[in-house]
Formats: structure tokens, sequence, C-alpha cells
């Protein structure tokens, strides 16, 4: 890929280096994007996110993919933020990792800019595309087939939890944004893709004063979806550290809500009122009394042990994919 091939120098300097004065119009539909000598077409919305929105394109081979959107009406600040997330998902090479194909930044005629991200296009959605059809159906994933769907998700999230720089250096990265909605399912409906790393931080911030814990608690309120956010950010407190753990609640609650049909706390606001915030700082959850409920106790062993409230006392990755291959040779 010709762009991040040739990357060189900081984030400020590639920001410049892809602004180009081109305008454009509100309206994307059949607009053609020229990206590195290749054309995509704009065929249709694919769907829209509080910051950015999607839609799908078509190159000169009539291939698919999926283009992603992002405008910075603040200007360079939030330019620099988007192009950081293709930087940050490009380094993190892998088949559980939504691949960058390539992307480009336009000035529109307000002086706002453009950032376009192209990706693959999957047809089969995401994961809670597959979790609404059980729900509409009355059908739950079988649990051997979640666990491994599942531990393919893990993978993606290992990744970032071990990430190392090219010296070598170790420097863990939290994605804090992990949901159904952002795991993309391949054609063939096996291999989970995580996507969206707009609200990948550094996984370790040592909160030393209440200036910091506020920054990271706003942060967190704009980027991190409420059904899935780890307690430590919705209440941050001084003389703590944030760690990769918050990715690890959120896929316990990604894990619940694919076995389940909806989110833990979710399910507890929707049985007994209240607000999700009090429902994750008091963890207010319970599994389904049903006779209907298929999943064995030690898959509810493991969600119960990511959603800890205490982040020290969650597992950490490794252990999380152990237990998730223990669960399944229980399931053999």
């Amino acid at each position: 890929m010709s762009f991040f091939s040739n990357l060189v120098g900081s984030i400020n300097t590639v920001v410049e280096s892809v602004v180009d004065t081109s305008t454009i119009t509100q309206d994307h539909l059949n607009i053609v994007l020229s990206v590195n000598g290749r054309s995509f077409r704009i065929r249709k919305l694919l769907g829209e996110g509080g910051f950015s929105i999607v839609y799908l394109a078509e190159d000169e081979n009539k291939q698919l993919f999926a283009v992603k959107a992002i405008r910075c009406k603040m200007g360079k600040e939030e330019a620099e933020k988007a192009i950081k997330e293709a930087i940050i998902t490009d380094r993190l090479q892998h088949k559980n990792i939504i691949k960058i194909e390539d992307m480009r930044m336009i000035k529109s005629k307000d002086g706002s800019r453009i950032v376009y991200i192209i990706m693959p296009f999957y047809k089969r959605g995401n994961v809670q595309d597959l979790i609404d059809k059980c729900n509409q159906q009355g059908k739950t994933i079988p649990e051997k087939q979640m666990l491994i769907l599942f531990r393919d998700i893990c993978k993606s999230v290992q990744v970032l939890a071990t990430y190392k720089n090219r010296a070598g250096v170790s420097i863990p990265w939290a994605h804090r944004d992990i949901k159904p909605a952002n795991i993309l399912l391949s054609d063939d409906g096996k291999t989970p893709i995580l996507m969206d790393f707009g609200s990948a931080r550094l996984a370790r911030v040592e909160i030393t004063n209440r200036q910091t814990a506020m920054k990271q608690q706003d942060d967190a309120a704009e980027n991190c979806s409420m059904p899935y956010r780890a307690p430590e950010l919705f209440d941050v407190k001084s003389g703590t550290t944030l760690t990769e753990k918050v990715d690890i609640w959120s896929l316990g609650c990604t894990l619940f809500t694919m076995a389940y049909g909806t989110s833990p706390f979710e399910m507890t606001i929707n049985q007994q009122g209240g607000t999700i915030a009090l429902a994750v700082l008091n963890k207010q959850f319970s599994f389904p009394n049903s006779k209907k409920d298929v999943y064995s106790q030690k898959l509810k062993d493991l969600i119960s042990w990511m959603l800890n409230i205490d982040p020290d006392a969650r597992p950490n990755i490794d252990e999380v994919i152990f237990a998730i291959d223990q669960v399944i040779s229980f399931n053999q």
C-alpha cells in the first residue's frame, strides 16, 4: 500500500502531506473518490456513527469496499486523530483485525477536512447483526461455535495487548470500544474481524491527579460505548492506573451479549430500571434464570471472571484464551 509504505515522520507531517484543495459535497452518493491512482465510486450508505459515516464503494474492477468518511470540523487536530486511527490499525497486522487498503484526506469548501479510510467490505455484516438475527428467529448460537468465534475475537485483542514497537519494546494498547457492532464477520461467517480503532489508546495510563482523571473519563464518555465500558472508565480515580484490562471487561460483556442477546447491564436496567452507569459500578447483572438457558456453568464462570469490578482480579488476555480452550474441551 503506497501511502503507508512510504509513511515517514510525525502525524503532523502526514496531515499536511495528504491534504489537497479538492472540494466535496454533503451528498457522497455516486461521487468518485480518487486515492493513489485508484478510483472508488460511492454506491450506498452502510451506517452512521457519532463521528463518521460508512459507505459501500466499488473500484474499477467492480470489487466492493467499505469507505469510512470521518468529517473533521475542528481542523487539523481532529484530522490528526483520524489519520492516527488508520496508522494504528495498519500497524496491527493480523487476520482478525481490519485491513486498511488506503486513505485520503480532502479539504471541503468550509475549511473542514474529511478523512477517507478504505477497507474491505464484508457482506455478512457484524456480530451484532448475527445476534439480532438469532433474537428475531428465537434461536441461540451453539456454545462451541460461539466460543470458537469468541476465541478469535480475543486473538485480535491479544495483538493489541502484546504490541511491540520496531525496537522490540512492549507498548500495550487497548481498543476501549470492543462490542459486537465493532466485530465484522468474514464472508464465510467463521472469522471475526475487529474494527473501529478510533477509540484505541495506549493501555497503561497513570492517573496522577484529578485533571488527568477527568480527561480520561471524558475521553471514555466520548469514545467508549456505555453498555460495554469498564467501571474504571465510568469513575476514573486519582492514584490508579488504567490498563488493558478495560478490554477484558468489554470482552465479558460481548460474550454475554452473544449468548443472551443483550448486554448484561442493559438486561439489568430493562428488568430493574436505573442507569447503565450505576448498574456497571455496582456490578448489577445476573444470568437469565430460565429453562431455555442452554449454556454451561463454565461459560458463565468465564463471563463472571471477566466482569470482575476489580481490574487486577480480571484475567489477562492469555488467561482468557486458555480458559476458552478449557471450556471448548469440556464441550467435546
